[in-house]
């Protein structure tokens, strides 16, 4: 995994931090969360790197913890789906709902390479 030394600024106080992270390789998507030493705000970032140049691909979110809401949003919705199912037993022999594997998001690189990032999500 690419090690990636990152100077970053608080986006509350203006604290400088300087962290070195471990950069997964696309399709693998990680999120990091990062504490400010001074105001104790936290940022939230995913981070992938292109498979071709190991180049890192780096997305501020600040307090959203978006791997999170959506991993939540999709247990959500498979429970949904699994009581629907349950309450159709006596009534249908078979009953599909298509669930997406993973979310995923299209990136280009400088080095002119495109590629997939993903981040799985719940199943039934």
């Amino acid at each position: 995994m690419p090690e990636l030394p990152l100077k970053y600024f608080c986006y509350v106080c203006g604290q400088q931090n300087d962290l070195t992270l471990n950069i997964p390789v696309a399709p693998t998507m990680s999120r990091e969360e990062i504490t400010c030493p001074n105001c104790r705000d936290v940022t939230n970032l995913l981070l992938t790197s292109c498979p071709k140049c190991k180049e890192a691909f780096k997305y501020f979110l600040s307090d959203l913890d978006f791997p999170k809401e959506l991993t939540t949003l999709a247990e959500v919705y498979v429970k949904l789906i699994r009581g629907i199912k349950n309450s159709l037993v006596d009534v249908v022999d078979e009953f599909k709902v298509p669930i997406p594997k993973r979310w995923s998001v299209k990136l280009d690189c400088q080095c002119g390479n495109s590629y997939n990032a993903e981040i799985p999500l719940p199943q039934l």
